[in-house]
């Protein structure tokens, strides 16, 4: 006997779905009994004449945590009771138990039945059931809002239940050959109407079969015409979701608290209730759905009143939901500068007094809302909390309204050799409120070991509180510092020197659990630098070059600058050149040194070519790491400051700021800001830095500057005129400097 084998050979796998989906399936289909709904199981098991769930050898047990609460929602729906210690079924458990569906659905058909609603139990049922695909909303976007506009006809004021309802109902209504064109035109899934039919035609026949309960074929509710009947179908529906409750919190943002675990969730887009523009108090909800958010669905409204004809009780404490309920304080009246100084840049004054408002009263859920287009401020708190929440707000604003009406501008009288001119200080309207003749300190430096944890304005209300004095001005201090300056908070400006003085006898006191260094500052705020600043841009890439770039110029240009480029050595390698192939003005340069930056390859390019270039940049690869901002403006100030002259050791010559790069740059930026009066010296310090490379970075990126000067020339009118021509001709001569802008202006007669 000859038996032949055929080996198979490797093949291919097509799945109609993708690589993610596919390694994130559970290895084995869940087991029959975890699909069973537990509230099914404990009553077939309580059926069996087990007494004790819990003890009870399951084949997949659920979590003890998960049966208990099973026991709960059954004895809310009064399918068991509790006898001795022992749990038994009630005679609607034993219904439950022949009708073999989820227990609350169950109750919901059983308690439409004693109210001569059995039709429209048995209905509920089903759409709850198929709740999530009986609304059509697919395709493009312009379909999905048709669709929503279609669904606004159904929408019912009492929520989801009443509005599925009415769609059967209308749909039941017309005859077997309308119904698919129906469900069609009104974007209505006809599948699950015909599955909603099917499971209702199953339930009539457990009905009639199991308890001999005829249901009847006629509908008693008619959602066009309110009636005893919605009533009583809200209170059926609240019996059997009562494991369901969740209160309006009383804040948009917070959405509605689920009453049994506390968390807060919003209604579902598609929710009925949305359509006419409610927020009811108290709502019950067939489940929360998770996607990105959780929501509440199949949501329907109720009467705070029928949570007291709940029997048994709901497993939560109604008395402590209400008081938890978030009550809105509108503040009136405020100005839009008040507002702004209340927010704080990037609202980040808000966010403080938020939480410090949360801290007092130990509730995350308190919340402040500002409308600036009607100069309101909203406070949301619980009656027991708004008292506080309250005085806390006012404070602020009244301190805010304070430093507003004292606000003051310090300048120097005239820019002397000496180390503390006089200075004045302006209120509104240029009033001078004071002027120091006597070179007396006016502001404080105020330092502490934990910046970033202070709380400004609680900072500046603890100064006003202790000086009984008035805050002129505040400047805190930006960019970056040595190391012995890591600790500078800013500097506060008072109205005399007396409050000067009691602010500095503050030194040493507990603020935020360390002690503040108050030191008296030089006269004159914080003016670091006296004159106009003196401002750098710097850059260096941060992805090395790919060995080509991209010239653009016009169209008509292109074949000229070929000619031009023809055997060109960039960099003492002779590169190649060619016409862009996604663009067809701009030339291709290849072959060039990898490590040349955009201005060694531009210069050379410029020169090689007499026409006019409108774009030049190099194609660069994937980014390199690069040391952290911190440390590289650490090695900044290290390059300038053997450049700079020692002066005031409070008073930085020389700001530098590292900006984090986005993903898509191509180049580390870097701010620096030199005292506007050390031109000369912050000239040689970018001289010095030009072209180098920072530590930690590599050899190809070289820094490169882009020089800021600011210079102006103020003459009187007389003094002018006469010199105009030969000032014009001065200034001409800078137009064909490269970087070079300026601008003259008649000055005023005097």
């Amino acid at each position: 006997m000859n038996i032949s084998h055929k080996c198979l050979g490797p093949g291919v796998c097509y799945r109609l779905y993708t690589k993610v989906d596919y390694q994130s399936m559970d290895l084995n289909q869940e087991s029959e009994i975890r699909r069973v709904h537990l509230g099914v199981a404990v009553l077939r098991i309580l059926a069996l004449g087990v007494k004790d769930v819990l003890g009870f050898d399951f084949v997949d047990a659920p979590s003890p945590s998960s049966i208990d609460m099973a026991i709960k929602n059954l004895i809310q729906l009064r399918a068991i009771e509790l006898n001795y210690d022992v749990h038994d079924l009630t005679s609607e458990g034993w219904c439950l138990v022949r009708m073999g569906i989820e227990p609350r659905l169950g109750k919901l058909i059983l308690g439409c039945f004693k109210h001569g609603l059995g039709r429209e139990g048995i209905i509920l049922a089903a759409v709850m059931a198929n709740a999530s695909s009986i609304f059509c909303r697919v395709g493009s976007e312009f379909d999905k809002q048709r669709s929503d506009c279609l669904k606004v006809q159904f929408c019912h004021c009492d929520g989801d239940l009443f509005t599925l309802l009415s769609v059967y109902k209308e749909w039941e209504a017309l005859p077997r050959e309308r119904k698919n064109k129906w469900c069609w035109e009104n974007s209505i899934n006809a599948k699950s109407m015909r599955r909603c039919q099917d499971t209702i035609l199953e339930l009539e026949t457990c009905l009639e079969r199991e308890h001999d309960i005829v249901t009847p074929s006629y509908w008693l509710w008619d959602p066009c015409m309110p009636s005893n009947h919605d009533k009583n179908l809200k209170r059926v529906i609240l019996f059997s979701l009562a494991e369901n409750v969740a209160m309006y919190s009383g804040c948009n943002q917070l959405g509605y608290e689920v009453a049994q675990t506390g968390q807060h969730v919003q209604l579902h887009p598609s929710c009925s209730l949305l359509v006419f523009a409610q927020k009811p108090s108290w709502v019950v909800f067939g489940e929360l759905l998770s996607i990105s958010n959780q929501y509440l669905v199949c949501v329907s409204a109720f009467d705070f009143q029928s949570l007291y004809d709940l029997c048994p009780a709901p497993l939560f404490d109604v008395s402590k939901m209400e008081e938890r309920k978030l009550l809105m304080t509108t503040l009136s009246g405020l100005g839009c500068i008040l507002l702004k100084r209340f927010c704080g840049k990037a609202n980040c004054n808000l966010l403080a007094l938020v939480s410090r408002i949360r801290k007092a009263c130990m509730d995350e859920r308190i919340f402040i809302e500002v409308n600036v287009d009607n100069n309101e401020i909203h406070l949301y708190a619980s009656s027991n909390d708004m008292d506080i929440a309250l005085g806390l707000v006012n404070d602020v604003l009244e301190y805010e309204r304070k430093w507003l009406r004292t606000e003051c501008m310090d300048k120097f009288l005239y820019h002397g050799s000496g180390f503390s001119p006089p200075v004045a200080l302006f209120g509104s309207g240029a009033e001078i409120k004071h002027l120091e003749l006597e070179k007396r300190s006016l502001s404080v430096d105020v330092c502490h070991p934990n910046i970033n944890e202070i709380d400004d304005k609680e900072l500046l209300m603890f100064f006003e509180k202790n000086t009984s004095g008035c805050i002129c001005a505040v400047h805190k201090f930006t960019g970056n510092m040595r190391d012995g300056d890591r600790d500078k908070w800013g500097r506060i400006i008072f109205m005399s020197p007396d409050v000067v003085r009691r602010a500095a006898e503050l030194d040493g006191q507990e603020f935020c659990g360390s002690s503040l260094k108050i030191v008296p500052s030089q006269l004159g705020g914080d003016k670091t630098f006296s004159f106009p600043a003196v401002k750098a841009r710097i850059s260096w890439p941060r992805r090395l070059s790919r060995g080509f770039a991209i010239v653009k110029c016009d169209i008509k240009d292109v074949d000229y600058i070929l000619r031009d480029f023809y055997n060109l050595a960039v960099g003492g390698r002779y590169v190649r050149c060619e016409v862009g192939k996604k663009s067809m003005d701009s030339v291709v340069i290849n072959g060039l040194d990898k490590e040349l930056s955009e201005a060694e390859i531009s210069d050379v390019l410029r020169t090689a070519t007499t026409r006019r270039i409108l774009d030049f940049f190099l194609v660069r690869g994937e980014a390199v790491g690069n040391p952290p901002c911190s440390a590289l403006e650490e090695a900044l100030l290290k390059e300038i400051y053997p450049f700079l002259p020692k002066r005031n050791p409070h008073i930085s010559p020389c700001r530098v700021q590292v900006f984090a790069p986005e993903p898509k740059d191509a180049f580390m930026r870097a701010l620096i800001t030199f005292d506007g009066r050390l031109h000369l010296e912050a000239a040689k310090a970018l001289e010095q830095i030009e072209g180098k490379v920072l530590p930690g970075c590599l050899s190809w990126q070289k820094i490169k500057c882009q020089q800021l000067f600011h210079s102006s020339l103020t003459f009187p009118t007389p003094v002018y005129r006469v010199i105009k021509e030969q000032l014009d001709e001065v200034l001409a001569s800078f137009r064909n400097l490269k970087g070079n802008t300026f601008s003259s202006v008649d000055a005023c007669k005097l």
